[in-house]
């Protein structure tokens, strides 16, 4: 597991990304801390098949081929090793890492706070 880490603080806001998210991860950190004037420890964690490492259980797709793998568990397990503190730690994401943030850990206590959303985003060129 390949994690990125921006920040000092005892809030940390942990967040599966892929890898075509790494290049803007700083301007987002930067964003949110502009927006918030928060001070938190930004944990990104690069997941490399969405499908395999973020799903609950196994299913086929229904668009494209192959499936969805049910990691979830061993990738939450991992995520957890990050969490070996005091301090108090968020999960989030969008798509389908949003729904395993919210959905893969109701039954765990180390995040006092999920969040997940699904958003789109268009570019109108001119």
């Amino acid at each position: 597991m390949k994690t990125y880490e921006f920040g000092k603080s005892d809030t940390v806001l942990i967040q599966p990304v892929g890898k075509h998210e790494l290049s803007w991860i700083e301007n987002e950190v930067r964003e949110i801390h502009r927006l918030t004037s928060a001070d938190f420890r930004y944990i990104a964690v690069e997941i490399d098949n969405w499908n395999d490492e973020l799903s609950p259980w196994k299913a086929p797709t229904v668009f494209k081929d192959g499936g969805f793998g049910g990691g979830a568990t061993k990738t939450l397990e991992k995520i957890l090793t990050l969490c070996s503190d005091k301090k108090k730690y968020y999960i989030g994401g969008y798509s389908l890492a949003g729904l395993f943030s919210m959905g893969s850990i109701p039954n765990r206590y180390v995040y006092r706070n999920r969040c997940g959303i699904s958003v789109r985003l268009v570019y109108l060129a001119e």
